[in-house]
Formats: C-alpha cells, sequence, structure tokens
C-alpha cells in the first residue's frame, strides 16, 4: 500500500506545470505598454521575433513553457566585448519594467534582475531558460541588438552543465520613422 501511494504521489507531483512558471513568481509589469521610445520598440521586436513569430532564438524547442518567459534586465548600450564580470559591471544598463511588453500575442514576459531570477530557480529547485539583451546599441537610424537565450542554475543542481542556448546578433534600420530587420549578422549557441 505504501508504494501505491508512493507512486501516486510522484504521478501527481511530475504532471504539476513547473514551479518557476507560478504566478507567484511571474509577474508582467501592470503598466500599459506604450512603444514610444526607440528602445521600447527594439526590445517588443527584438523579443517578437525571437520568441513570438519566427521564434529563431537558440534552443527555443527546448523551453519548457513557451507561453511565459523570463526577460533579464540588464543589457549593454555600447560595448560588446568584455574581460571579465567586473568589466560588464561597469557600464552595464538596465532595462525599467515599462520598457519590455507584458505579452505579444499569447506570449507573456516577466522582467526580473539576475539575483530574481536565481532565487526563483534556487527556490523552486529549478533550472530554467530565459531571455537576455547583451547589447542593444542605437547610433541614429541604425540599431545593434544581440538577444540570447541563457540557462538559469539552481544551486541545487550538481554535477550538471548545459550544452544548449545561444544567441545572435541582428541589425535593424529606421526607415520613414519605423524600425526594420534588416538581417542577422552572427549567431552562437552553447
Amino acid at each position: 500500500m505504501r508504494n501505491f501511494i508512493f507512486l501516486l504521489l510522484i504521478l501527481f507531483t511530475s504532471c504539476n506545470r513547473p514551479l518557476y512558471i507560478k504566478d507567484r513568481h511571474f509577474k508582467s509589469a501592470e503598466k500599459e505598454y506604450k512603444m514610444d521610445t526607440d528602445l521600447k520598440v527594439l526590445v517588443y521586436k527584438s523579443l517578437e521575433r525571437a520568441f513570438v513569430t519566427e521564434k529563431d532564438i537558440a534552443d527555443y524547442k527546448l523551453m519548457w513553457k513557451k507561453h511565459r518567459i523570463y526577460v533579464s534586465n540588464e543589457y549593454q548600450a555600447e560595448k560588446d566585448d568584455f574581460k571579465s564580470q567586473e568589466d560588464w559591471d561597469e557600464t552595464v544598463s538596465y532595462l525599467k519594467p515599462n520598457e519590455v511588453p507584458n505579452a505579444i500575442g499569447e506570449v507573456k514576459f516577466s522582467l526580473k534582475s539576475k539575483e530574481a531570477l536565481q532565487k526563483i530557480s534556487d527556490r523552486t529547485w529549478e533550472d530554467f531558460l530565459h531571455a537576455s539583451f547583451s547589447l542593444i546599441k542605437i547610433e541614429g537610424n541604425i540599431a545593434t541588438i544581440k538577444i540570447n537565450n541563457s540557462w538559469i542554475v539552481s544551486k541545487h543542481t550538481k554535477d550538471m552543465a548545459y550544452l544548449s542556448g545561444g544567441g545572435y546578433t541582428c541589425t535593424y534600420k529606421k526607415i520613414d520613422d519605423v524600425w526594420e530587420f534588416q538581417r542577422k549578422t552572427s549567431s552562437w549557441i552553447s
């Protein structure tokens, strides 16, 4: 009888949705999203392309819950070559909650700091993929975007390394006041 109850417990808990996307962790900004700056338009178009329309970000198919995606708030506005974490930290910029859309179509986004994402992973004992921007560089009517799909790994994960995730660099050009995707200039996988 004990074995039967144990098996039922395993069955029911394995059928639950992952904890990391439950409402207590996954919160989108409550403000209405207005694309009233170049940065907001480019963030929207980049997320839309990578996770909603083209779904062309590296290892998109490995994402467990594609309808709820975390976005890291860190990005760089100028530099894209770093020798260390300290070097990154010197010039890092932060997206604000009103600069990331709550949703695009059926896909919801939740902006979090790296520290908050790590806490969610540690609390839930779950590793998960999330979106991030390495670079959002706007120079007049040309923009360069580096978008990533990478792992947040729980401190409880032992002896495991993920050989998946990645991203790409793409360019946008502003034509008649509209940012248009131009091309991918590079891509990478982990």
